[in-house]
């Protein structure tokens, strides 16, 4: 059966009484001026009301997850991310380049001056209030 795009409005509203107005992907309350018929692009198939911004995300991942995968699944590599993401690397030794937030915060407000990166080379400008021009 496919739907007709008059018979997607009333479809979307029931889909969306079904899931209980809840986003599959991000487990929040979808308002009606929110939600999304989301379909698989391969086959066809509607799957569920998403908010417009996970159905986007969806999409995007998706796109990125097959450019990524070196010809196979997209699916595959996304599932292989998350089962590595979960894995547990606590023995493994610190990043040199990782910070803690609370340090990286803290040397951000030590800065006074503004600087400008340019090519490898950081130049510290001194800030200077302006004063207002003089009318003619």
């Amino acid at each position: 059966m496919k739907l007709k795009t008059s018979e997607i409005k009333a479809y979307r509203e029931n889909q969306l009484r079904n899931q209980g107005s809840i986003c599959p992907l991000c487990l929040t309350k979808i308002e009606k001026n929110e939600a999304t018929l989301d379909h698989c692009h391969v086959t066809g198939n509607v799957r569920h009301v998403l908010h417009r911004s996970c159905n986007g995300a969806e999409g995007r991942i998706l796109s990125w997850a097959g450019r990524r995968s070196k010809g196979s699944c997209p699916k595959t590599f996304l599932k292989n991310l998350i089962r590595y993401w979960e894995m547990d690397f606590q023995e493994n030794p610190l990043h040199p380049k990782h910070g803690l937030p609370k340090k990286r915060r803290a040397s951000r407000k030590k800065s006074t001056s503004s600087s400008k990166t340019t090519r490898g080379t950081t130049k510290k400008y001194k800030t200077t209030k302006r004063t207002p021009r003089s009318k003619k």
